[in-house]
């Protein structure tokens, strides 16, 4: 059973998954199931408006993160999620969402730009389009930070519904501060993380890339410790800045255009405890640790290598892991296709080892029945041969008893017939003298008539 269930795990990791987002409607509560991405279950309050479309975002089926997206500037307003586990970004393609322009379409699944044409005729009415990146100076950026998550939970990041065009210095240096505060501080501070809960957002400016995209005037980040003595810390960095700037909650919302509330159920705001204090001088002393690594042309030198060195073993990394990649899908392919074919070929075996009892049964019973058949023809065969002996003898024995008991009949019918035939005889004889008696009375009759004178009355 084990070799069973690894093989069904390869044959899903060779087989490409699902990316999954839908439109939350304004009937559903809050971002439905996707709800878990907040504390509480509580989104925030503030950010409505009639071009903001709720989103909840999944991966193979499951719910990974939640977005606010504004089909007006076409980047998101925020996104929320939970922290699992930070690693390195992977880098892939942006899929778009079909219901931003296309209401009535009923597919749930994310899909590509190429895909996304064919079927929806107004594609890019609501949403950016990967060709609207064409400015070289800005780039898409996830804002849920796919470098915050790991598998499908950074897979599900890669949705222009969740992208903000920023210039490569600020990608850089909020990739570097952001990753850096997460990672060492506030996971730190946090009980590993577990009870984490992050709003990431944009702030747009008038600034636009090809008269569509919105460009961020900031982001933001919103981190609430949800544990027993509760704590929420916040951050923000201005688009022409390469600083991160740490904030209270209350300083925060004081960035952000709208008045907003963010955690709608108090998460340690206004208070001041520990893990926020060891948070920021876990921040300062890396700030300081920088610095002091970035000042002289020799340090700057040696860094520049070590750039220069992680990229080129980033960069083979990436080459040497595609080949294992490719590799693994084809052994588990074939793995995959040979455990089709032997289960098929158990199917059928046990298909025909499960007629062979039936069969042994039906032979059996066939041969019983010849073996009757010919007990029966035996002593049918038998049976004739006798009757003819056992006939005659049965008539030979049957033969005294029948003459002895014919002998009284036999003698009663001649009795019978002598009988007759004395009284036939004896009736001929009074017959016959009846016969003579008239007619010698008839003579006589007719000879006195002719005698002379004899009158009539003779006959009396």
């Amino acid at each position: 059973m084990e070799a069973a269930a690894l093989l069904l795990v390869l044959c899903a990791l060779a087989c490409p998954h699902p990316l999954l987002a839908r439109v939350v409607g304004d009937d559903e509560d809050g971002f439905a199931e996707c709800n878990v991405f907040f504390k509480d279950q509580s989104p925030p309050e503030g950010f409505g408006g009639p071009s903001r479309v709720k989103i909840c975002q999944k991966y193979n089926g499951e719910p990974r993160f939640a977005t606010l997206y504004s089909t007006e500037n076409k980047i998101p307003v925020y996104s929320a999620f939970r922290y699992r586990e930070a690693a390195p970004s992977q880098g892939e393609g942006w899929l778009l969402e079909a219901q931003l322009d296309d209401p009535e379409n009923a597919a749930e699944e994310m899909m590509e730009e190429a895909e996304a044409k064919e079927s929806i005729g107004e594609l890019g009415l609501h949403q950016s389009l990967n060709e609207d990146y064409t400015d070289p100076n800005y780039q898409p950026f996830t804002l849920n930070p796919g470098f915050l998550n790991e598998g499908d939970y950074q897979r599900a990041t890669y949705t222009l519904t969740n992208a903000v065009p920023v210039p490569q210095s600020f990608r850089k240096s909020w990739s570097l501060e952001v990753g850096h505060i997460v990672k060492e501080a506030l996971v730190q501070q946090c009980e590993n993380g577990e009870d984490l809960y992050f709003v990431t957002g944009a702030v747009p400016s008038d600034e636009t890339v090809n008269n569509k995209i919105a460009v961020p005037e900031s982001l933001w980040l919103a981190a609430c410790c949800n544990t027993a003595e509760a704590w929420s810390m916040g951050f923000i960095q201005k688009n022409n800045d390469v600083k991160l700037e740490s904030l209270s909650m209350e300083e925060l919302k004081k960035h952000l255009p709208e008045e907003v509330n963010i955690f709608t159920n108090p998460c340690g705001e206004g208070t001041e405890n520990a893990q926020q204090s060891k948070v920021l001088e876990t921040i300062n002393q890396r700030r300081a640790e920088e610095a002091e690594e970035a000042t002289g042309p020799f340090f700057r030198f040696i860094r520049f290598l070590a750039r220069v060195v992680y990229g080129i073993v980033k960069t083979v990394f990436y080459i040497v892991w595609f080949f294992i990649e490719q590799i693994f899908n084809i052994i588990a392919g074939g793995i995959c296709c040979l455990w089709d074919g032997a289960v098929s070929y158990l199917l059928a075996i046990s298909g025909v080892l499960g007629t062979i009892p039936i069969d042994i049964i039906r032979v059996i019973g066939n041969i019983l029945m010849g073996c009757v058949r010919t007990i029966n023809n035996v002593l049918t065969v038998v049976g004739m041969i006798l009757r003819v002996p056992l006939r005659f003898l049965l008539d030979l024995g049957n033969f005294p008893y029948l003459t002895l008991c014919a002998i009284p009949t036999v003698g009663k019918e001649i009795a019978v017939g002598v009988f007759g035939s004395l009284g036939l005889l004896i009736d001929s004889i009074f017959s016959l003298t009846g016969s003579s008696y008239s007619v010698t009375s008839f003579a006589c009759n007719r000879f006195l008539q002719r005698l002379p004178g004899f009158s009539g009355g003779s006959d009396e």
